[in-house]
């Protein structure tokens, strides 16, 4: 009887190792990107959402790793965002951008968590073919976004958001934190809808999904769709002004980081003036999502984005002056040929010169608002 009883502890020490390690692992991934998407400091958290397709000819796939690792480190580095918001056609892919995260462990800045973003609009964990929980929990993904009700729109929240068997949101919610992946709740809304709300409809939100999940959300994401409005462009503009966003206290906030989509296009300060408005409502931070990027619906090369969101994400969180910037340095002992090339060079790229003539021309971002201009 005794032997009988130390071979079972024996035979079920390995799974409850297992399940140990696997908790362990979804307390750090938690505890990364809850430090990720909240903002102490009072100053909205920016992330990118962006999509990196799989090449179709040689060339291309011989230069994608290359290309995700540039995009990778400058999403860390020169943006300085908070997280990264990634869907793409392959594993590979999603492999290579987490790897090169991993990479800058104990650097500075550190890694930017990864969520997984479907490219479709379906959210059943059977119909998406080579990206299953486990595979993404493997490659590094640090949490996935989980549209509320498949992405349909919601007026009430207690009516409106439902659970039990036959929903697949909840299913594919509870599957992920099984595998130590974080879900980020995406709740779609009517602009109308979320003008009505205040500070009691958004602390309902979030007891609504801690009731039905069993744990507070890492994050929530409100996604709010405008109003097609058939009238001339005039009482659209005037609709716009007037459109409120739902209330975020601070209490909530600290509690569970609320964010907000930004669909509009990039130009004219629209991003900014976007983001500011998302602050004066209390949210805690925004995800730029694809539309932000010039050219949408098509998907610009990975180099193009890189550059695009290393100059928008990083102006919008810059408190430098953008006037006139270049750094002046005592470098006596230094090779002074070299050290007045990059003076020069500095003092041209600030402006302070005037343009360069035989500068390439610009690819189109607006420094001073950090933001595209040219669409």
């Amino acid at each position: 009887m005794f032997l009988q009883i130390l071979c079972l502890i024996v035979v079920r020490l390995p799974r409850s190792s297992s399940l140990s390690s696997l908790s362990e692992a979804a307390q750090l991934t938690r505890a990364r990107l809850t430090n990720a998407l909240s903002s102490p400091s009072g100053k909205l958290t920016l992330s990118p959402e962006m999509f990196i397709p799989e090449p179709i000819n040689p060339t291309a796939i011989l230069l994608q790793a290359s290309a995700i690792t540039q995009l990778s480190e400058c999403l860390r580095g020169r943006a300085k965002a908070n997280a990264a918001f990634l869907s793409a056609d392959s594993l590979s892919s999603l492999r290579t951008f987490c790897d090169e995260q991993k990479g800058a462990q104990g650097n500075f800045p550190g890694p930017v968590p990864v969520i997984y973003c479907q490219s479709n609009t379906t959210t059943s964990v059977e119909e998406s073919d080579d990206l299953e929980l486990s595979d993404l929990a493997l490659a590094g993904i640090s949490g996935i976004l989980v549209s509320i009700n498949e992405g349909s729109e919601i007026s009430s929240i207690d009516a409106e958001i439902v659970g039990g068997e036959d929903s697949q949101w909840l299913e594919l919610y509870k599957n992920a934190l099984d595998y130590g992946l974080q879900p980020v709740p995406e709740v779609t809304v009517k602009d109308s809808t979320a003008a009505t709300w205040k500070e009691e409809e958004m602390e309902a939100l979030v007891k609504k999904i801690f009731d039905l999940t069993g744990v507070d959300p890492v994050s929530i994401l409100l996604t709010i769709n405008p109003t097609i409005n058939e009238n001339n462009d005039e009482d659209e503009t005037e609709q716009k002004e007037e459109l409120l966003l739902p209330v975020v206290s601070r209490s909530l906030g600290r509690r569970v980081p609320i964010m907000a989509s930004i669909r509009t296009s990039a130009g004219g300060n629209r991003i900014g003036e976007e983001i500011s408005r998302l602050k004066a409502s209390g949210f805690t931070g925004a995800v730029l999502r694809r539309e932000c990027a010039p050219g949408f619906p098509a998907n610009p090369n990975l180099e193009y984005l890189a550059d695009f969101w290393s100059a928008c994400i990083g102006n919008l969180k810059s408190t430098r002056s953008k006037t006139f910037n270049f750094r002046s340095k005592n470098n006596m002992e230094k090779n002074l040929s070299t050290q007045w090339a990059n003076y020069q060079s500095d003092v041209i790229s600030s402006g302070a010169l005037g343009d360069d003539p035989d500068a390439p021309s610009s690819p189109g971002f607006d420094q001073d608002s950090g933001d595209y201009q040219g669409f």
